[in-house]
């Protein structure tokens, strides 16, 4: 398991609960299932199965990204 918090102030650590939700669908709508935890809801939960392969984390890495950026 792996855990990316999100902030929306690096300074503060003002926690990024809306932005997490909003990348949440749109990383949904693209094929990538993810859950959120942490006190604030503000942590990204990433369970790869035991099969990811390079590509399998590629494509994740690809949908993330477009997820983030449309933020």
């Amino acid at each position: 398991m792996l855990g990316i918090e999100l902030v929306t102030d690096r300074q503060l650590k003002t926690p990024a609960k809306d932005e997490i939700c909003h990348a949440m669908e749109h990383m949904k709508d693209m094929g990538v299932l993810v859950g959120k935890g942490g006190f604030y809801g503000n942590v990204f939960r990433i369970t790869p199965p035991l099969c990811f392969t390079k590509e399998d984390a590629d494509f994740f890495v690809e949908v993330m990204d477009i997820a983030l950026s449309k933020l």
